[in-house]
């Protein structure tokens, strides 16, 4: 039996969300796809196009508004790309960075009772 050493340090969730990424490697590149898993230090992201391994990339994960329909709300992540996958009809790239989660604290305070008032709702 093999055993396989879990390297995470976070606890990642099967996500696909919706992406924007940026990455500069002589020339300034934007192009997006989507996430398959997100955690607090990272992401995978499937994308035909991609930063190469070891760059610093920046990325926008957009997130539906709970509370404005048509809205989101864009939680950002500084990182580097980790590795790169094109094989097996899969293609995308695992970042590694810390999200900053502002956007979404401030969304969540600024309604004006707070989460429990719109689960109330469901």
């Amino acid at each position: 039996m093999i055993f396989y050493q879990q390297r995470r340090a976070a606890v990642r969730y099967r996500l696909r969300l919706p992406v924007i990424f940026h990455w500069y490697d002589g020339g300034e590149h934007t192009e997006g796809g989507f996430t398959t898993d997100v955690a607090l230090d990272g992401a995978f992201i499937r994308s035909k196009r991609y930063p190469p391994a070891g760059s610093e990339v920046r990325i926008e994960v957009l997130i539906p508004s709970p509370y404005s329909a048509g809205d989101e709300v864009r939680i950002h992540c500084t990182g580097k790309v980790a590795r790169v996958v094109n094989h097996g009809g899969l293609s995308g790239f695992a970042v590694v960075g810390d999200f900053d989660d502002d956007d979404l604290t401030q969304q969540v305070r600024s309604t004006p009772h707070g989460v429990a008032s719109r689960l109330d709702e469901i």
